[in-house]
């Protein structure tokens, strides 16, 4: 990257900044000023790409590893959108890939990986304050366990050997666990000691899923398997310190998710400027709305769940961080002849969520809310335990 662009990057995230409460469609702003970026300016290298999309998927990897607190989840219904809603997901978008692209069964599974993670991201929390906690719960819970089910299977076909089971998934688990784990013991020391609430020790947090990436990767193990165990086991035994993992997401992570939105733009120029073709579109539009509706539907079968709620989940389907990074890693994870395609398809698609959810989240999450306001004693305001969003 030269001079000019740092530069040029730092002004227009200082400006998001500044007017981050006047413009509501930050995401989509982002997207469009790396399109903007990508016509006047060179391609950037896949190095540069990659680098952003490591830094962005081991902090939010931890964070959505850290909000899965099980004994909490299984306290509502959430659990059936990130188990029959993926499933139902995985078949009809494998299927639907078949019919217009023709790949192979292996082809279709993997391109379709990136694709079920949903992620919250995509549209400001801000949108979502005047909904009941239960449907901000159970996208919050979808969100986190899509993202990581998938990235867990991606990492599972990067293996090239079954001997390399143990050095990539095995040992990463056992090490992210046990530095989880000794996290969580030196943070309820903290806590007791009347450290906890120091700002120092607070805002070194983030850094903790870096440090296990780096001893991961000094064996060649998969850093992401090790920050995912990490999370989970962090967010069992120090509960009480995660909120502040939580808000530095919100804040301070969101420049992150910003900067990521960029370099996707620009990546998404050069990857669609000539390749983007009807079926491509089609596919995109029937999968974001037409699958997500289906895989919704079966999920909240035999539910006391309106069908606002229904549509709500279906339109709220965005694709964004952790999907957009694992695209930039692409060539990591896929060695096949139709590569190429597999790449457009996963491209495309993102590129319409992000072009069509942040532009109409606003209307959608307000019409949806004001209308529950009139049925308070509706299953989604029936009370739940306590998650941080």
């Amino acid at each position: 990257m030269t001079v000019p662009d740092i530069a040029l990057m730092c002004f227009f995230l200082l400006l998001i900044s500044w007017g981050s409460r006047r413009l509501p469609f930050i995401p989509l702003l982002c997207l469009l000023f790396g399109i903007g970026w990508g016509f006047i300016g060179p391609r950037h290298s896949i190095t540069v790409l990659e680098t952003v999309a490591k830094v962005a998927l081991t902090f939010f990897l931890f964070i959505d590893g850290a909000r899965l607190h099980i004994p909490k989840i299984f306290h509502f219904h959430s659990k059936r959108l990130p188990s029959i809603g993926l499933i139902v997901t995985l078949i009809l978008g494998i299927l639907l890939m078949r019919h217009f692209f023709q790949l192979t069964l292996e082809e279709s599974f993997l391109t379709i990986l990136p694709l079920l993670i949903i992620d919250g991201k995509t549209t400001p929390s801000a949108f979502s304050s005047v909904l009941p906690s239960r449907i901000q719960q159970m996208v919050n819970v979808e969100g986190s366990f899509t993202g990581i089910f998938a990235f867990f299977l991606l990492s599972l076909v990067h293996l090239t050997h079954p001997f390399h089971f143990f050095i990539g998934i095995f040992f990463p688990i056992l090490a992210g666990v046990g530095l989880g784990y000794i996290c969580g013991l030196v943070a309820k020391a903290a806590l007791d000691t009347g450290w906890g609430d120091h700002h120092l020790l607070r805002g070194a947090l983030f850094l903790i899923p870096y440090a296990i990436f780096a001893f991961c990767d000094l064996f060649d193990s998969n850093g992401f398997i090790g920050v995912i165990a990490a999370g989970l086991t962090f967010g069992h035994f120090a509960r009480p310190l995660c909120n502040t993992l939580f808000d530095l997401a919100r804040r301070q992570g969101a420049y992150l998710y910003y900067l990521l939105l960029i370099f996707f733009g620009i990546f998404s120029l050069h990857v669609l400027s000539q390749t983007l073709t009807l079926p491509l579109i089609l596919f995109a539009l029937i999968f974001l709305f037409g699958v997500r509706f289906i895989a919704v539907l079966a999920s909240f079968i035999k539910t006391p769940y309106r069908w606002k709620t229904i549509g709500y989940f279906t339109f709220m389907s965005p694709k964004g961080l952790i999907p957009i990074a694992t695209t930039m890693l692409f060539t990591e994870y896929y060695t096949f002849p139709a590569q190429n395609l597999m790449l457009q398809i996963v491209v495309t698609t993102l590129f319409f969520s992000l072009l069509i959810h942040p532009l109409f989240a606003r209307p959608v999450v307000h019409l949806f809310g004001s209308s529950l306001n009139r049925h308070t004693d509706s299953a989604e305001y029936l009370p739940t335990v306590s998650l941080p969003l």
